[in-house]
């Protein structure tokens, strides 16, 4: 069902102000926006109706009838009723329009068929643009100033707890489709201030956000930094959602991971023909947990860790590396918890032939941006996180699974 217009219309307007500035013509204009919408729509939507009536009437177009499913063609099934006043809100304000009932004469009941052709949907005020404009606004702040905003910049009333049902509503319309073609994939995951309540009274304090994307390449935008394009392929909340957020297929060559226990068996169960490579940089980074744990001093650590950091990223062949890391855990007898960690990452780093991508760099940006969403506000439920964060990467990342959430 096709709708159109093609048409000029005239609007009179009269303006009455004591004195002119650019400042008090902006005031008047937004202070009457919803009428001067009003005065635009009004006449659009009546003479879409009416034309598109008239083609179904002439029998070049079909109207079914959503109680009996009855095809009309022609007008001798079905009358005009007039009109019915429907209020819908906007990001220019609320307005109201006219909408054109019929009855059909098989089942005589009496409908506005072209509530969905307007975009309209049942037992909805907010039109899909402003639900849009509305769920936008919370990837960056919270719930209560996003209805602030709305309130004060557009003129709309929306409860917050009605803009929160918008974002899960939203979220589960969302598809990810994974390029076929993409060999490189990440995942990293964040712990967020998040949980559900225990039957025992108790409430989770953490969960642990999760984040697969493909690394689809690389374009150079006149930069000394090439910029990286990646596309989500996954995102979950809670200890059992690597199957969700990496599913696994035939074609991916390789996967890049930091050290977490949970993924090594997924990866060599879910991805048997791919490369498991672990972040080198981490590595090094986390050697100070396990150090720490066996009494290790502080300036002992460090110069540890700079040790290990200098033989995974000195100029060397990688034979040269794996040569000096097995040395290096050698001489950890000090911390065999440090050894152990080590140990269990040799495998998966410094292989003979280097991975095209070495680190987790990539995807810990993109959880540098959930951290920064996850601390506006209060705790999150994790169906909550999970909606708001699954939208807000899938409007950066995946543009095309991004459009479709809003297609009417």
């Amino acid at each position: 069902m096709l709708l159109s217009v093609n048409t000029i219309v005239h609007l009179y307007i009269k303006v009455q102000l004591e004195e002119v500035t650019i400042n008090s013509l902006a005031e008047w204009a937004f202070a009457r926006r919803a009428e001067l919408m009003r005065m635009l729509l009004e006449p659009l939507v009546e003479l879409a109706q009416k034309e598109w009536l008239d083609r179904v009437e002439a029998g070049a177009a079909e109207m079914v009838c959503t109680a009996c499913g009855v095809v009309h063609q022609g007008g001798k099934s079905w009358v005009r009723r007039g009109s019915r006043p429907r209020t819908v809100k906007t990001s220019s304000g609320e307005i109201e329009l006219a909408l054109v009932q019929v009855t059909c004469r098989e089942c005589g009941k009496t409908r506005a068929p072209c509530m969905e052709g307007l975009g309209m949907e049942p037992r909805r005020q907010c039109t899909r643009e402003l639900t849009r404009k509305l769920v936008e606004r919370v990837y960056d702040t919270s719930y209560h100033k996003s209805v602030q905003t709305a309130r004060d910049c557009m003129g709309v009333g929306v409860a917050a707890s009605t803009l929160h049902r918008l974002v899960q509503e939203s979220a589960a319309r969302v598809e990810l489709t994974p390029d076929p073609e993409c060999e490189v994939v990440m995942a990293d995951g964040t712990p967020v201030r998040a949980g559900e309540r225990m039957r025992s009274g108790t409430r989770v304090e953490h969960e642990e956000l999760r984040l697969a994307v493909q690394l689809i390449g690389r374009t150079d935008e006149d930069t000394d930094r090439p910029k990286a394009q990646l596309r989500l392929i996954g995102l979950g909340v809670g200890l059992r959602t690597w199957p969700v957020v990496l599913p696994g297929d035939t074609r991916t060559k390789l996967i890049v991971t930091d050290a977490e226990p949970a993924l090594v068996p997924h990866v060599r169960d879910q991805y048997p023909q791919a490369r498991h490579q672990m972040c080198e940089w981490h590595i090094a980074h986390t050697l100070d947990w396990p150090l720490r744990k066996d009494g290790v001093g502080l300036k002992q650590r460090r110069r540890l860790q700079d040790e290990l950091h200098s033989i995974i990223w000195g100029k060397r062949s990688q034979a040269e590396k794996r040569a000096l890391y097995d040395a290096f855990i050698e001489r950890l007898s000090c911390s065999p918890s440090a050894q152990y960690q080590l140990r269990q990452a040799a495998s998966r780093i410094l292989y003979d032939e280097p991975s095209s991508e070495t680190t987790t760099s990539l995807i810990e940006r993109q959880m540098r941006e959930v951290d920064r969403r996850a601390e506006i506000g209060a705790r999150w439920s994790t169906r909550g996180i999970r909606n708001l964060m699954l939208l807000r990467m899938c409007r950066t990342h995946n543009v095309a699974d991004y459009a479709r959430v809003w297609m009417c």
